[in-house]
């Protein structure tokens, strides 16, 4: 709207020619619309009458609806675009996406329409619409039903091991995936148990549900890791068995369902929405589980390393503790050694001097003839028994123990320290006497 016609006032009186002219204006113009083909009615020569409607289904009581004229003009250029395959009459029940010229049209004692040509044809869906809306049936169904399906259902794989594989039993789906995953089985990392069923035509359904009761089964009598649906490519129609109802609820009872249908290009199905894991290709399909098992793998040696280094920091742990043990019992066991030999040693020091003494008075008495109450004895100790350590007063002769001065208390150890007349004390082990040294004279032959 320009600023004359915004700058008129809403209850301005206009003309109805002026009216259709604002709108003839308004409605020309080129435009790209995403919807879906209801019907295609030949104009002869001239073309085609499209009739369009909503691209994804509504419950809308008064759907919009739009006819436009696909002419053989425009219809040879879209050829040249898309390819020779495209057919106008192919088109029905299937979601385009088309580009538009919209004008008024004036029709005679009809009023005033709304016209459309069609200029370009840019895309064309694969799966008609009916296919779509049967899926949508389906899976509202299993919801209704209360049944858990798609991503939420993926239960994280600790060990993959026992694997089922749904596929034709001759095909290139098949081969694609034992390419992938023949390695696996043959170093035994993985079991994969081969369950072959029909994906097309009249018992494809019932083929399918056997399938997956097979693969339940294998679950309750192995532990499935998971079960790989691949089926190659082909016509949409070939998937109709794949958007089923009994195949999909059989689907739901499978455990981690990984899907691989068709190709980049083919269109999704109820299996593929149902599944765990949706992959575009068998070979893809295969490779999400081998990444799996090599996840395992990975998980598993980093697991062990810790353990080998948990277990080295516990045997080093143990060690430092037993060594301390061994260490505090070898210094416990050199005190004890050190003290019996500083006892055996101090009872030795003992004996030496008391044998010591006993020789000194011995020969003291012999010398000098000394004269006292008590008969000198001066016999010798005999080497000293250790014994075991525990009694510091070795066995003693009886003998004269220690002289010592009565004046000074000084020990009297050699004969020349003796004087005439000089008092003394002889300590013995069971008393002391007091003496006092008188010379004699000896005479001998």
């Amino acid at each position: 709207m320009d600023d004359g016609e915004a700058a008129r006032p809403a209850d301005e009186i206009r003309e109805l020619r002026d009216l259709l002219g604002w709108l003839r204006q308004r409605l020309r113009g080129e435009h790209t619309v995403r919807a879906s083909v209801l019907t295609v009615e030949p104009l002869g020569s001239d073309g085609h009458l499209l009739l369009l409607g909503e691209a994804d289904p509504g419950s809308s009581l008064e759907p919009p609806r739009l006819k436009v004229r696909l002419a053989a003009a425009d219809l040879a250029a879209c050829r040249d675009a898309i390819g020779d395959a495209l057919d106008p009459a192919a088109l029905v029940n299937r979601t385009v996406v088309l580009q538009l010229q919209t004008s008024l049209r004036q029709r005679y004692g009809r009023g005033a329409g709304v016209q459309g040509r069609v200029t370009t044809v840019i895309s064309v869906s694969t799966l008609p619409i009916d296919g779509e809306i049967q899926r949508e049936q389906v899976l509202q169904r299993l919801r209704r039903e209360g049944r858990r399906f798609g991503p939420g259902t993926w239960e994280e794989l600790e060990d993959p091991r026992h694997i089922a594989l749904i596929a034709a039993e001759f095909g290139d789906a098949l081969r694609d995936v034992e390419h992938v995953l023949r390695p696996l089985e043959d170093s035994g990392l993985i079991r994969l148990h081969r369950i072959y069923a029909l994906f097309e035509g009249p018992s494809a359904e019932r083929s399918l549900g056997d399938a997956f009761a097979r693969a339940g089964e294998l679950h309750r009598e192995h532990g499935l890791s998971a079960t790989l649906v691949c089926r190659g490519g082909g016509p949409v129609e070939g998937f109709q068995a794949l958007n089923s109802y009994a195949t999909v609820r059989a689907a739901t009872e499978a455990p981690n369902v990984i899907a691989g249908l068709g190709h980049a290009g083919t269109p999704l199905t109820a299996l593929d929405a149902v599944a765990a894991r949706s992959e575009p290709t068998p070979t893809a399909a295969a490779i999400l589980v081998r990444r799996l098992v090599e996840a395992t793998g990975a998980r598993a040696e980093r697991a062990l390393a810790t353990f080998d280094a948990t277990l080295a920091e516990d045997l080093e742990a143990a060690g430092r503790i037993a060594l301390a043990g061994a260490l505090q019992g070898f210094a416990a066991s050199l005190g004890d050694l050190a003290e019996l030999a500083d006892r055996r040693l101090r009872q030795l020091n003992r004996g030496l001097e008391r044998s010591l003494l006993t020789g000194l008075a011995a020969a003291s008495g012999v010398a000098t003839g000394a004269k006292a109450e008590i008969k000198p004895y001066a016999a010798p100790i005999e080497v000293l028994g250790f014994g075991d350590g525990d009694d510091d007063d070795p066995a003693w002769e009886p003998g004269w123990a220690l002289v010592t001065a009565a004046e000074t208390g000084l020990v009297i150890e050699r004969y020349r320290e003796l004087k005439s007349h000089m008092p003394l004390f002889l300590h013995f082990r069971d008393g002391t006497i007091f003496v006092r040294v008188v010379p004699t004279f000896v005479t001998y032959n």
